[in-house]
């Protein structure tokens, strides 16, 4: 229920009368607060301590003759008599709101199909990784060695600020779909992430050396009847980029409520599902980024956001014309900001839906 507040003297109705009738739909209060929605004043160009209190809050601020129109009209049920709904117009305009005061930098990750195989230090999707002599490879707790799935160099990278500039990050994972949706959360098992400050390709195993010690790439598990994402190895190209929100994150909601506030909108109680539903079928999800393979940035889920309220994103890999995580999944990656800054990459959160 949204909040009002009442300044001034009301034309031909006592501030009790009134009170009475704003009751029914709105939660009156007697003094101007950083939560408050709307101020109702006789002149909303006077210069009373209410109305400069409100306009320094962003408080939406209407005339006694505006707010009793809207107590009286019906505009909050739409012709089926349902809640009330934005506009199609109105709707268009909060989103690209969104847009234009929330977007981040992101770094979007082009594949290309590797002609041959690609050096161990090499940024890839697949293929063998920069493993060196004497360190334990990455096994789940049965002993089963991981499969590479990304390797990014970041001496490839665009700079993002608080992520690296160089050294190696690498994922690993089980060459078996039935765990990949148990890769959810913060143990790695059947997942692991290695980051490398320092890299030196003198020093990188063989893949003679690799395979003796049971290492398989992407495509030699995929020939071996096993599961992954994809059966090639591909190179990687990196481009900075703008990223912008979607429906999918779990603050959403309070995005669609701020922006239409700002704009003047009502702020209805779920504020994304008052997007007309023609809106949502023909135009509003094409005003997202399309689902892309980044670094940074938002990220998409197939299901749900499970981040944490301060977590960014280290990694998505997205089901594409070769990539494939079950029907249409997505897989990503989060670490807090602090332990990015730290390059402490023990504590990421996983998930992998479809």
């Amino acid at each position: 229920m949204e909040s009002v507040c009442f300044t001034g003297a009301c034309p031909d109705m006592t501030r009790a009368e009134l009170t009475e009738m704003a009751e029914e739909k709105f939660e009156v209060k007697t003094s101007v607060t950083k939560d408050l929605d709307i101020l109702v004043c006789a002149d909303p160009s006077a210069g009373s301590s209410k109305l400069e209190k409100a306009k320094k809050n962003g408080t939406r601020i209407i005339s006694y003759e505006d707010f009793l129109e809207m107590l009286e009209s019906d505009d909050d049920e739409d012709e089926d008599g349902e809640d009330g709904m934005y506009s199609e117009e109105q709707a268009m305009e909060i989103i690209w709101r969104i847009n234009d005061t929330m977007e981040k930098e992101a770094i979007r990750i082009k594949t290309h199909e590797a002609e041959s195989p690609l050096s161990m230090t090499a940024s890839k999707f697949g293929g063998l990784p920069y493993w060196t002599a004497g360190e334990e490879y990455p096994k789940d707790d049965d002993g089963n060695e991981l499969t590479l799935l990304a390797q990014i160099n970041f001496s490839d990278v665009p700079h993002l600020p608080d992520y690296p500039e160089k050294g190696l990050l690498q994922f690993f994972i089980l060459a078996d779909s039935s765990v990949w949706l148990d890769m959810e959360g913060t143990t790695q098992n059947y997942w692991r992430v290695v980051w490398r400050e320092d890299v030196d390709e003198s020093l990188a195993l063989s893949a003679d050396a690799l395979h003796e010690m049971g290492v398989q790439s992407a495509a030699e598990v995929v020939d071996d009847g096993r599961d992954f994402p994809f059966s090639e190895e591909f190179s990687l190209s990196f481009e900075k980029s703008l990223s912008h929100p979607n429906y999918m994150l779990w603050d959403y909601d309070e995005m669609v409520k701020r922006a239409a506030k700002e704009l003047g909108y009502p702020v209805h109680e779920d504020a994304s599902e008052a997007f007309p539903e023609d809106f949502r079928d023909d135009h509003m999800f094409d005003m997202f980024d399309a689902e892309q393979h980044q670094i940074g940035g938002y990220p998409n889920f197939s299901v749900y956001d499970i981040r944490n309220e301060d977590e960014v994103l280290l990694l998505q890999i997205v089901s594409d014309e070769d990539i494939a995580w079950g029907d249409s999944g997505i897989a990503n990656f989060f670490i807090k900001p602090e332990d990015l800054k730290k390059r402490d990459f023990s504590n990421i959160l996983c998930t992998c839906s479809y």
